[in-house]
């Protein structure tokens, strides 16, 4: 395309087609051209006055309705130009194409907003089309994301890492300020591995034996400012890590589940007032109250094969477990024929034996509070530990007792019907030891919260003093009384249908993947502990639950789904147990040694990030530091009755809060996936 003689830039004018004058905005006003020499300036050269005739020309173009007008006025402005000489500027006019009838009511579109398939139709073959094409739309950017780590001058916490995921899946707007993320929209993929066990010494910072760290919070600058990783968690030395020190959750006294604080979010005070008001609307009954199956299999509740929501396939599944030798001794309950279901409360005292804890009281209270059933029970194994603090039993309570567990179960199966409703507080662990199976449970620890909210869960002696106004499993000695439990979880329960849905709970937090799932946002979840109907239990489609048994398996499962998902978080326990940062329950699974430990975390470290596609994040989070100590003070507390502990807590005050600093001195690393090598730059 031509520019002007005088080399002006080129200018387009854009012709606003109306009937009369009077419908157009005024020149020089916001609505109208600015100014008719920025839009359509004189040739060079042109005199004050021609400088007006083409202004005026402009202003007559643009309300002109007849072809045989413009092709005058286009004649004229083309001859204009100093001495006559001809302005080589055609191919930057633009005019009015739409050939609307003489007194036509509509307004014609701008000449700019032609599309090209009009362009066939123009009559003046001295205007140039390509001077009247619409700008192509920019494609998608193809840029990969790239990460930049700010400064940082202490350690990060949980929540900022939380934060990153939020804002990396436009949940929030608010850049977190400790690092900057370019071309967002291009980052599909997050995954987040928490991994336990870490500890300062398995880095180190330049060579020699004495380079081991012993702080990850000492050593912050070091950290940050290297960017591999030690060989035996990733080998190669292109790809670019970002190394940062983390604070786990708690305070100088106490130490908060890493894991927990990750997904569950803070609300706002909005948000919060949404969520009560959402709660409040619906009128409660008992059984908005039971636990869901997806409850009952994620807090270990025995399953009952008439359970609602239980799928065939799990169903025929647990029917072969419990046919074997092991489930020999339990029972379901079963159906009653009488008129509705009826409302129980139970509660059992246990003893320790050698096989663990064995049922030795048991009480029933119906819906009105009433005691109807109330046994002392005889194991048929040595009780090692009568736990007379919290259970209440002696060996001379039970010396002369002949009820035996398949007496209590066979009572239970007259009074309870498998209609009926259950009530308990953390019933799992009286239905275990009971050896009995029922489909209709509410739980007071799960339908009261804790005050600080999930994942805590409240005692039953705090919800009856905070709600009831009622003292109950008082410090003296004598232990806990099955029927007062279990009446005090019949009038909890009662409590909540009258006051709703809202009473007894906090409004604080939001699962981050219910969060993520209102934006469509599909999650994975991988760890031991996820439900268990099935390997995969999905929730409105964007919520996969895992259940995995072993390291293995999350690296396995998260290769295999990592184009089905956005996010995916999954804990590798393996050096945990390694290290005893936690005792591992599962009789299953193989404590390894920490040096086989360690290099399976790497190992399956990198296979996932081989696995991820380009522009995929892959962070990992010890969640805490070294544990042990910290561990080993608690369980030496935990022995000693209330007033003891309080008096030994004071002494060993700065030995809590010396284990607690190390407990909470963790390590995350995080990078981005690229088919290029990475580097500074990302």
């Amino acid at each position: 395309m031509s520019n002007s003689a005088s080399g002006s830039p080129k200018s387009t004018v854009c012709v606003s087609p109306a009937k009369n004058a009077d419908q157009l905005p005024a020149l020089g006003t916001s609505q109208g051209f600015a100014d008719s020499n920025s839009v359509f300036p004189p040739p060079a050269g042109t005199s004050d006055n021609a400088s007006l005739s083409v202004r005026s020309r402009v202003e007559r173009l643009s309300i002109c309705e007849g072809n045989t007008s413009k092709d005058e006025i286009l004649s004229k402005l083309g001859r204009t130009g100093s001495n006559g000489g001809k302005d080589n500027r055609d191919d930057d006019v633009v005019t009015d194409i739409s050939h609307s009838q003489s007194g036509s009511k509509r307004r014609r579109r701008r000449s700019s907003a032609v599309q090209g398939s009009s362009l066939e139709n123009l009559k003046h073959d001295n205007i140039s089309a390509s001077s009247l094409a619409v700008p192509k739309k920019k494609k998608k950017s193809t840029k990969a994301v790239n990460l930049s780590v700010e400064k940082i001058s202490k350690p990060l916490s949980i929540k900022d890492l939380r934060d990153l995921v939020l804002f990396s899946f436009r949940d929030t707007n608010n850049s977190p300020n400790w690092l900057q993320i370019d071309n967002r929209a291009a980052l599909q993929r997050v995954v987040v591995l928490f991994a336990p066990g870490l500890l300062p010494s398995d880095f180190s910072i330049g060579a020699g034996s004495d380079s081991k760290m012993t702080s990850f919070a000492e050593n912050l600058e070091k950290l940050t400012n290297t960017h591999t990783l030690p060989s035996v968690l990733f080998s190669d030395p292109a790809t670019y890590w970002y190394n940062l020190p983390i604070c786990a959750p708690g305070s100088k006294n106490s130490l908060f589940s890493a894991y927990n604080s990750f997904v569950n979010v803070g609300l706002n005070k909005k948000e919060k007032e949404r969520k009560r008001l959402q709660l409040s609307k619906k009128k409660v009954v008992m059984s908005d109250l039971l636990m869901s199956i997806d409850d009952l299999i994620e807090n270990d509740y025995p399953i009952h094969l008439d359970s609602p929501g239980l799928i065939e396939e799990f169903k025929e599944t647990l029917e072969k477990l419990y046919s074997s030798p092991y489930y020999s001794e339990w029972t379901d309950t079963k159906t009653i024929d009488r008129d509705g279901p009826r409302t129980f409360a139970i509660d059992c005292e246990m003893c320790m034996s050698e096989n663990g804890h064995v049922l030795t009281r048991c009480s029933i209270v119906n819906f009105d509070g009433d005691l109807i059933y109330d046994k002392l029970v005889k194991p048929d194994v040595p009780i090692i530990d009568y736990l007379t603090k919290y259970s209440g039993i002696t060996e001379e309570k039970l010396r002369d007792v002949t009820t035996t567990l398949k007496d209590v179960q066979e009572d239970l199966l007259n009074i309870i019907s498998s209609k009926d409703v259950l009530i308990g507080h953390s019933l799992q662990s009286d239905l275990n030891v009971l050896k009995l199976r029922h489909p209709n449970i509410v739980d007071t620890a799960v339908i009261y919260e804790h005050k600080a909210g999930p994942p805590f869960r409240p005692a039953l002696r705090y919800l009856a003093s905070e709600y009831l106004n009622v003292d109950i499993q008082k410090d003296t000695g004598l232990g806990h009384d099955s029927y007062e439990d279990a009446k005090t979880c019949m009038e909890l329960t009662k409590l909540k249908i009258v006051n709703g849905l809202t009473f007894g709970i906090g409004f604080n937090t939001e699962n981050l993947f219910h969060r993520l799932s209102r934006n469509g946002i599909s999650s994975m979840i991988l760890n031991d502990s996820a439900s268990k109907q099935s390997n995969v239990l999905k929730i409105e489609n964007h919520e996969v639950h895992v259940r995995c048994k072993d390291d293995q398996m999350v690296a396995d499962e998260i290769c295999e789904h990592i184009n089905e998902h956005n996010l995916f978080v999954g804990r590798l326990r393996e050096l945990e147990y390694a290290r005893e940062f936690a005792a591992c329950n599962n009789r299953d699974t193989e404590v390894l040694t920490e040096e086989l430990a360690l290099e399976n975390m790497g190992k399956r470290i990198t296979k996932i990030y081989e696995n991820l596609p380009s522009s995929a994040m892959l962070l990992i989070c010890s969640g805490t530091g070294d544990t042990r100590e910290w561990i080993k003070i608690m369980s030496e507390l935990n022995k000693l009755d209330k007033e003891d502990r309080a008096v030994e807590k004071s002494k060993r005050e700065a030995e809590i809060q010396a284990s607690i600093k190390t407990a909470r001195d963790a390590i995350s690393f995080m990078t981005i996936k690229t088919n290029n090598v990475n580097n500074e730059s990302q």
